[in-house]
């Protein structure tokens, strides 16, 4: 049975009479690292806030009062508010005997910097309970995605939908009312909300009423939450109707949308619904919430938002219907579903009570995200194969450079916090807590995560309370020396296996960058190293169980004579491995003789550490391209994801004379592969892996011109008419990309429909469709047009077209900076990526030079940290370019040639 987490105790209705004073005043607020600006001595209890909402004139009015312990003298008390027209203000205590009086106020000051009300009482406050009241007012923002906004579209019927939103992380809440806007601030919240009555208003807290207040508006009323942090509350008014269902426990989960997306999305509620029942028993912790709510949101500066018994998401995501979203994204959404819910309890019920420890929510429910996943779904594996395809290899990526961080960093500022939610704390966050439980063990794991909840529901933590929970359900590793190895230091170590003979094995370790190891310093509080977590796989036999490897050079005993070994089994450990030549060769004549002797995940990770060696010069780029030709035999999707990502990235490297002889290299080795997938059909029924697969080498097979590829989809129309169900929607998505790229009129009529175009699913595959042109004109008109789109619009097509021409991407953002800057520069995290977009896939000594001169006399403000992976990935591909592209082009028409012998 679950146990049931206790609330902290709510404050007594007459609180106890203020305590004597004691000290003298306490000066104003400061520590040696930045981590916040509301002091410690002030804690929010409980709020009731009044808003008057408006969407006719997109205006809203409101009073937030909330209830705040005051535990040392203080001669003024602050709290967040930024962008709000503040109309009053006043405090109120209780005398001794229990009567309420007054606070005499001297002054009030808005402080835009610091985004703080501050409140000068006359008299020096000691230590009690106070109640602040503030009323305020505001304007819904329109075109910015965060804080308290609107939306507006046309439906299907042409008629005008609005809607007002929340997204408050993770420091927005202060724009919408005053609050105590930071994790380690929990209370409680009700809401009493006026509105128009042809809308529903959706928090937090179940509704408990809704009564009319005057002819056309209602006032809606919630129930009281549990304890929380303000950048999980939540607040919608819409038009939505819902669907409910009931969890396992009895509590109502319901999907919001329009009538017609609703019923076509009920796969996603079943999914939020298992997600929850399994996290529930898995756990042992009941849900807290009274009900949990999904809505679709049409704009949002996320995936998804995890706000406690509400989660908002994208329309993709809430309503995915099958048959109009592809099977990639339908794995995508299944992902971020599990993903919000586990957040529930890590995050929710458990917040980390500052972002440093980020990895706390974000990270660990990174991993129970794909763990939850394979406990509801069968089709797809999702704890090793997504994990590795989607997550390892992406923040592996971001974590080879120098610029990386640490898992654990205190951010310095609104503009770092924002930073902290990147591939680090996600992709490679995620993939330390999957090492983690394939190291302790599932039991140890399961038991620690229930005895870290139990302790701190409703309460905030650090990354160490956690790990003494895992220390305390094992003895037999040292846990924290383990974890802090992967936690308070930046990379990862790239671990050499070399065979001595049949039975005995050397071990090495050093750290792994792309750049040379020089040029990252060591700044690190183990001089770059790692207790590594060994397991390995032979001719003779395969073992799962760890064994922890301390020093830097080890040796390693097998159980059983062999004549090979794989090191990191389903590469669940967070390393890299590199074999000598002997060692590497040998492994790839067994993938020629038998590659399903190893698992599908194995033969992701052996490409994967393969590329990621070329990449660091660690091995010569011919090797891996003849490692490459065992994927002739190759029919899982994982694999191919894989070599395909790889193989349009060389290409688009190359020179025309260049791409010739690889496409006959791509041609020749997906042949067999690309030949038994065109036997499928093609609806959007069939099995998920068979979806991917399909859609997969069909792209590729595309892209390279393979014959077999262009006849099917010239055919597909024709096949359909003979199959029961509606095609695989990213089939149809490459029926209109062969179609573009061979009629020019069609691309034309394409190109028209952009500015009618509302739907942001819509908007993104036209794009993508009209980009794949090798016409620069066409390239400038489309980055054109997208400057009159939605920020996530400029983003996409930037991104797009570097992905096919990075100097006119470049030219393009360098000739309109000052347009993005005045659209975004505010922004703490868009100007970042766009920078980074626009630039990392130049290639040239002079693009480098370009890129750092322009940032010279340009201040990219809170893009900083684009500038700098940009340049880095500049420096990276200028290396590639030098040590690799010639080796490249000598293996390639050396290929081509003997294939071409062979074909006569």
């Amino acid at each position: 049975p679950q146990s049931q987490p206790q609330p902290q105790s709510q404050p007594q209705s007459q609180p106890q009479p203020q305590s004597q004073p004691q000290s003298q005043p306490q000066p104003p607020f400061s520590e040696t690292e930045y981590r916040g600006n509301i002091p410690p001595f002030i804690k929010p209890l409980m709020y009731s806030i009044v808003l008057k909402i408006n969407l006719r004139d997109w205006l809203y009015s409101g009073r937030t009062h909330v209830l705040i312990n005051i535990t040392s003298p203080c001669d003024q008390v602050p709290i967040h508010s930024a962008e709000l027209n503040i109309t009053d203000v006043f405090m109120a205590t209780y005398d001794a005997d229990g009567r309420g009086r007054r606070v005499a106020l001297y002054n009030v000051i808005e402080d835009p910097t610091e985004q703080l009300l501050r409140i000068f009482p006359r008299r020096v406050l000691y230590p009690g309970i106070y109640q602040l009241f503030i009323d305020f007012n505001s304007a819904f923002v329109k075109d910015r995605h965060w804080g308290f906004y609107q939306t507006s579209w046309l439906d299907e019927g042409g008629w005008t939908n609005k809607m007002v939103s929340t997204q408050f992380s993770p420091f927005w809440a202060r724009h919408a009312w005053p609050c105590y806007d930071e994790p380690r601030h929990k209370a409680s919240f009700k809401f009493f909300v006026e509105h128009e009555s042809q809308y529903n208003a959706v928090s937090n807290g179940a509704l408990e009423s809704r009564v009319v207040v005057r002819p056309g508006w209602v006032r809606s009323t919630f129930e009281r939450t549990p304890d929380m942090s303000t950048y999980i509350v939540a607040m919608i008014i819409t038009n939505y109707r819902h669907i409910t269902k009931f969890s396992k426990s009895g509590k109502p989960v319901s999907l919001y949308g329009s009538y017609e997306k609703i019923q076509k999305s009920k796969k996603m509620l079943d999914t939020t619904i298992k997600s929850l029942d399994f996290l529930e028993d898995y756990f042992g912790v009941e849900y807290a919430m009274s009900k949990l709510d999904v809505v679709p949101v049409r704009q949002i500066s996320v995936i998804a938002m995890e706000n406690w018994g509400l989660i908002t998401a994208r329309e993709d995501v809430a309503n995915f219907d099958p048959a109009v979203n592809s099977a990639q994204w339908e794995l995508q959404a299944r992902v971020v579903m599990a993903h919000e819910v586990a957040h529930m309890w890590l995050g929710n019920l458990a917040t980390p009570e500052w972002w440093d420890n980020i990895i706390l929510k974000e990270s660990t429910v990174s991993w129970f995200m794909v763990f939850a996943c394979d406990a509801i779904f069968d089709d797809f594996n999702f704890s090793d194969e997504y994990m590795v395809t989607y997550e390892l290899i992406s923040g592996m990526d971001k974590d080879s450079s120098v610029s990386s961080r640490p898992a654990i960093t205190n951010p310095n500022s609104q503009q770092e916090i924002i930073h902290m939610f990147d591939e680090i704390t996600y992709q490679r966050g995620g993939n330390l807590f999957r090492m983690i439980y394939h190291t302790v063990g599932p039991d140890v794991f399961k038991t620690a995560f229930h005895n870290y909840l139990m302790s701190h529901a409703f309460k905030t933590a650090k990354m160490t309370d956690l790990i003494q929970y895992i220390q305390d359900a094992t003895s037999e590793y040292d846990v924290k020396s383990f974890i802090d190895r992967y936690t308070l230091q930046k990379n990862f170590p790239v671990v050499h296996v070399r065979m001595l003979n049949r039975t005995h094995v050397e071990v090495t370790q050093e750290r792994f960058l792309y750049t040379n190891k020089e040029a990252g310093g060591n700044d690190s509080p183990y001089n770059y190293t790692w207790h590594i977590p060994f397991t390995y796989q032979t001719d003779a036999e395969r073992v799962d169980k760890a064994i922890i490897l301390t020093e830097k050079v080890n040796i390693v005993k097998l159980k059983k004579p062999a004549s090979w070994i794989k090191a990191n089994n389903d590469f669940r450990m967070y390393y890299i491995t590199n074999y000598d030549l002997v060692g590497w060769k040998k492994l790839y004549h067994q993938l020629v003789s038998d590659h399903t002797i190893f698992t599908t995940t194995d033969r992701i990770q052996l490409l994967s550490d393969l590329l990621n060696l070329v990449t660091a010069d660690k091995l010569d780029i011919t090797f891996p391209l003849q490692f490459l030709t065992y994927m002739k035999k190759e029919k899982e999707f994982g694999p191919w994801k894989i070599a395909t990502d790889h193989w349009k990235e060389l290409i688009y490297k190359m020179s025309p004379a260049e791409k010739f002889a690889a496409k006959i290299y791509a041609r020749d080795l997906m042949d067999e592969a690309l030949k038994d997938v065109v036997q499928f059909n093609t609806s959007y029924k069939k099995p998920i892996k068979q979806r991917l697969l399909q859609f997969t080498l069909l792209d590729t097979g595309l892209a390279v011109d393979h014959p077999v590829a262009h006849e099917f989809i010239d055919t597909l129309s024709q096949r359909r008419s003979t199959e029961p169900d509606g095609p695989e929607p990213g089939i149809v998505y490459l029926q209109k990309l062969r179609r573009a790229r061979t009629d020019e009129n069609y691309w034309n009529e394409l190109f028209k429909t952009l500015p009618y175009l509302s739907n942001p699913d819509q908007i993104y595959e036209t794009y993508l469709i009209l980009c794949d042109t090798k016409n620069v004109t066409a390239l400038k008109a489309l980055l054109e047009s997208s400057l009159e789109g939605s920020s996530d619009t400029q983003q996409d097509v930037l991104d797009i077209i570097s992905k096919k021409n990075p100097e006119v991407a470049w030219k393009f953002f360098k000739r309109n900076y000052s347009t993005y800057l005045k659209a975004h520069g505010d922004s703490l995290y868009v100007m970042s990526w766009m920078i980074q977009i626009s630039s990392e896939r130049l290639s040239s000594s002079d693009m480098y030079s370009d890129v750092k001169n322009f940032f010279k006399s340009n201040d990219p403000g809170t893009g900083e940290p684009g500038v700098t992976t940009g340049l880095e990935n500049i420096a990276e591909n200028i290396r590639w370019r030098k040590n690799h592209r010639h080796k490249c082009r000598s293996f390639f028409f050396t290929y081509a040639r003997k294939h071409a012998k062979g074909k006569n």
